[in-house]
């Protein structure tokens, strides 16, 4: 098998993810079926990958990176191996087929599987087997084709992202719980300005209030949610605030392209909403002035952590588990959860 051409079909299908998939380690073992890793190396079966299409061998290995990514061995410790292994393969499995990867023909799918994380999954399938006297309720699983799917993304400066109704429930539940996390909002601060006086030949300076911005809010517009969307949040945000609050407002992809003042409703409405490439979280957290007393990033969460601290709330709106260094993280479900025990298999 090409190792090479792996990591090139890898690179061209997660761009944000370049230099953590040339990083990659690989070792052909005879025991995988067909593929596994333990958090850090992807092993790989040499004698049935062989035997697939390329984009079959692509769909396993993006399987793998994304278990690593996410890292979900380690947290996988102390839990059944064989129900795990389901959880974290069906959330996996589900974010790939929305990435417009073709599943294959014998890979199990589960409805909503993309929209819960693997705790929460484990805990539906552990439930579920408890019920039927059986920890591994496999003879429950479908096996089916599942259709391929257009991308839902495509970088430069347009999107085939699928718009999503105002009329979501997941949004309003998480800036209801953003409301708990704002600090307070201070009108002003202060700090020395230089003064109109001159005295023993100096000019003096004055000890004087100036007002501060009371949030910025980073927009990732890389994300398959639509302008208005992206608009009605930063209104709501808007409205959690001082009526006289004045927020600041930047969208990134690759590239940060600048705060706006937001303090009317004309100032949402008018707001410029650049990107559509890439996500790259550095350059978010370092777009962050310091000055704000709320630090906001609304994403859906597919890109590479930062290596640096950042006391951000993100806001991420799907199913992508993210683990910053520092500040708190909301998700926002787009769809009604359903109850937990109740897992439907995805027949398409």
């Amino acid at each position: 098998m090409d190792l090479d051409e792996i990591r090139s079909d890898l690179e061209e299908r997660f761009p944000q993810w370049t230099n953590r998939i040339r990083l990659l380690r690989f070792q052909s073992a005879a025991g995988a079926n067909p593929v596994d890793n333990d958090g850090s190396i992807i092993y790989y079966n040499d004698h049935i990958m062989s035997r697939y299409s390329r984009e079959r061998r692509c769909f396993y290995m993006a399987q793998q990176l994304l278990h690593i990514q996410l890292a979900h061995n380690a947290r996988g410790a102390g839990r059944d191996r064989v129900l795990w292994k389901q959880a974290s393969d069906a959330v996996v499995n589900a974010m790939l087929r929305e990435d417009g990867f073709q599943v294959p023909e014998d890979i199990m799918l589960i409805r909503d599987a993309a929209n819960q994380s693997t705790e929460e999954l484990y805990e539906a399938l552990f439930a579920l087997g408890e019920q039927e006297n059986s920890p591994h309720p496999q003879e429950d699983a479908v096996y089916v084709e599942a259709e391929p799917v257009s991308l839902v993304k495509e970088a430069g400066d347009k999107t085939k992202a699928k718009e999503i109704s105002l009329d979501d429930p997941g949004l309003a539940s998480a800036v209801a719980g953003l409301a708990e996390m704002l600090e307070p909002s201070l009108q002003m601060d202060f700090d020395w300005f230089p003064g109109t006086t001159i005295r023993d030949g100096m000019l003096r300076y004055d000890f004087r209030a100036y007002p501060v911005s009371h949030a910025e809010i980073l927009l990732d517009t890389s994300a398959s949610v639509d302008a208005d969307l992206l608009r009605y949040f930063v209104r709501a945000v808007k409205a959690l605030l001082r009526e006289d609050a004045v927020v600041r407002v930047g969208c990134f992809d690759t590239r940060f392209y600048g705060f706006q003042d937001v303090s009317t409703e004309e100032d949402i409405e008018k707001l410029e909403l650049r990107g559509a490439g890439g996500t790259d979280f550095t350059v978010a957290v370092n777009a962050f002035t310091g000055d704000a007393e709320n630090q906001i990033i609304f994403t859906d969460g597919y890109a590479e952590m930062p290596e640096e601290q950042c006391n951000a709330i993100w806001v991420v709106y799907g199913s992508m588990p993210i683990h910053p260094k520092g500040g708190r993280v909301i998700y926002v479900k787009p769809t009604e959860e359903k109850e937990k025990h109740e897992i439907d298999f995805l027949i398409t």
